[in-house]
């Protein structure tokens, strides 16, 4: 069968299929050959006799002959083309039938098949910022692009999407309560400058006490809690959270997002851009830094919290809107507002044979002004008389059941210092439990025949510095997480550990609408927490202190405390101010990322009944 192509004149030839079955040759005859042939005889019979010496004529004659047949074809098969006046051959070109023995695909099949087909593309190299003065080393690239994307992960738990127009920012801190440790923690921040003077014009105001004037400088937020929808379904909040390793840092709803974002290929595995931010959350807004955005490590009203009496009549509040008894976390309290407010309680609640300790109600720390008494009498006493602050006004104390059966690490009392963080940023506030802390030891063996000592009494380090065993137990009289872990066993301090994280939590409660009521745009502040054990484990919070000590007492501390000053810093300072682009290695400032504050509070996640008591905190 034959057909012409007609764009270059080519003909091909199609062979029926018997002509494939045999190969071209050339047929040799052997001088002598050996063969089975088969022979019919008169009857009929079929029967195979040996041949020998039998030529190739006689053993196949019908081969021969058909070879010879197709030769002669071949040859009368050439074909010609008149072009002009000249006739010319043509090329031949022989197409052989395809015969498929394959079973026939359905058509599912094909569509895989198909696919398969199809050219993969190109693996991701690594490579998220192009250009010439990005470094092009896959590991700095992907330090560099985790750094942005960590940025934008805390800005948009804040609703926000920072974009700087400066490339440094200025920051003053104060020399008390080791200021230095701040200030050296920033000037690693190369985008960083600290300057000494002119507090009124910098981004970041680092004071041991309230800058009022400063806090008014700042801007109040003109934004309001959102509930962030990242239509997750509930079914995975649980399952694909406690992997990452900002799980505890940010709302469980961002942190599935954050999983399903970094599951894509490639560039899109990291948020890097707005346009990005703006399809992982609906409520996020620009928000630009400038040489006047400022932020201060303390907020307006701290003494709803700070303040003894008002952080004793908040919980008390709050514990009782919801039918909870305050003194199964705070020892027996009453605040004495004047000697007659004694006198009312001694006739209907003090019992005369219980010792008591007195504590100034208003904003004190590290110590100051705490006695104890032998028994309410004395308190009596010393309360009638005449105690007054510096501009007139007369003071209040808290006078509070002291534990008598406390726990005791080697014959010695203790107590436990915890941190927590208050932010107020873009509106939203959120507080955090930082999951580390230590043990602060006494110097003397616990004793109550001898009330008047405070080194058996008081653990402050400003009291117990001063004796003559400090350091001698314990180097800094102060004991890690670990080993108390150990001293108490696992079981008793997770018990108590929860419990303390618990009470925490209560606290930013209690003071929701309290604490920076008019939302400033950027403010933090950092708490400290004592808490103490009495021997039937049960735990009890003393009291909650602004500008807790930050001091490095002992080898336990001097790594503790700037590991807590730079989570802090990198939890609320670096995502607000940013550096700026960079293009080496060298200008990290951390390699890693991890956080030890975890987030227990937020208040777009708040829901309140028609008491506006909290009934739901879900994070």
């Amino acid at each position: 069968m034959r057909k012409t192509h007609s764009p270059q004149g080519f003909q091909y030839f199609m062979k029926r299929r018997y002509e494939q079955r045999f190969p071209k040759f050339k047929f040799q005859e052997p001088g002598e050959t050996y063969g089975l042939m088969p022979r019919i005889t008169p009857s009929q019979n079929l029967r195979t006799e040996i041949i020998q010496n039998n030529s190739t004529e006689q053993i196949y004659p019908n081969l021969k002959k058909r070879i010879a047949n197709s030769q002669s074809k071949e040859k009368n098969d050439d074909s010609c083309i008149l072009i002009g006046n000249t006739l010319k051959s043509l090329e031949r070109r022989v197409m052989k039938p395809r015969i498929s023995y394959q079973p026939e695909i359905s058509p599912s099949k094909q569509v895989k098949l198909r696919s398969k087909s199809i050219k993969k593309q190109p693996k991701f190299d690594g490579i998220y910022y192009e250009g010439e003065k990005f470094c092009q080393e896959q590991d700095f690239q992907e330090k560099y692009a985790n750094m942005r994307q960590y940025y934008n992960y805390v800005n948009i738990s804040n609703g926000l999407f920072i974009k700087p127009t400066v490339n440094y920012y200025k920051a003053n801190v104060s020399k008390s309560n080791n200021g230095q440790l701040v200030k050296t923690l920033l000037k690693q921040r190369w985008w960083w400058l600290v300057v000494d003077n002119d507090k009124d014009n910098v981004n970041f105001l680092w004071e041991s006490a309230r800058n009022d004037n400063f806090i008014i400088s700042m801007p109040c937020s003109e934004q309001l809690d959102k509930n962030d929808n990242f239509n997750i379904q509930q079914d995975f909040l649980d399952a694909q959270t406690e992997s990452h390793p900002y799980a505890k840092m940010l709302p469980k709803n961002l942190v599935i997002q954050m999983n399903l974002q970094e599951k894509q290929i490639g560039k899109l595995g990291k948020l890097l851009n707005y346009e990005q931010c703006q399809q992982f959350c609906n409520n996020i807004r620009i928000f630009e830094i400038t040489s006047t955005t400022k932020i201060h490590n303390h907020i307006q009203n701290n003494t709803h919290l700070g303040s003894k009496k008002n952080l004793f009549l908040n919980l008390k509040k709050y514990y009782e809107l919801n039918s909870l008894n305050v003194f199964e976390f705070l020892p027996l309290t009453y605040h004495i507002k004047n000697k007659y407010d004694l006198e009312n309680y001694v006739i209907q609640n003090f019992d005369t044979k219980k010792i008591w300790i007195v504590k100034p109600g208003e904003l004190t720390n590290r110590g100051h002004g705490i006695q104890i008494f032998q028994n309410i009498n004395e308190v009596n006493m010393f309360l009638k008389g005449n105690h007054q602050h510096r501009n007139g006004s007369s003071k209040t104390f808290i006078v509070q059941q002291y534990i008598t059966n406390p726990l005791l690490y080697n014959q010695r009392k203790f107590d436990i210092r915890c941190f927590i963080l208050f932010t107020g940023i873009n509106g939203r506030q959120k507080g955090y439990w930082y999951q580390d802390g230590y043990i602060r030891t006494s110097s003397k063996e616990f004793n109550l025949n001898n009330l008047s000592n405070k080194m058996i009494h008081l653990t402050n380090d400003a009291v117990q510095k001063y004796s003559e065993d400090y350091g001698k137990f314990e180097k800094g009289n102060k004991i890690s997480f670990e080993e108390f872990k150990k001293y108490i066993t696992p079981e008793k301090f997770n018990q108590v550990y929860q419990k303390m994280k618990q009470i925490a939590l209560d606290q930013f409660k209690a003071a929701a609408e309290l604490l920076d009521p008019l939302k400033r745009e950027n403010t933090f502040e950092l708490f400290g927490l004592d808490f103490m054990i009495d021997d039937s484990y049960n735990t009890w919070l003393i009291e909650t202190n602004t500008n807790p000590c930050l001091e490095q007492t002992g080898p336990l501390l001097t790594g503790f405390m700037p590991q807590l000053i730079d989570n802090l810093l990198k939890l609320v300072i670096d995502p607000l101010y940013p550096p700026p682009q960079f293009y080496s290695a060298k200008k990290f400032v951390y390699e890693c990322l991890d956080n030890k504050f975890e987030l227990i509070y937020d208040s777009s996640k708040l829901k309140l009944n028609r008491k506006n008591v909290i009934i739901d905190n879900e994070l």
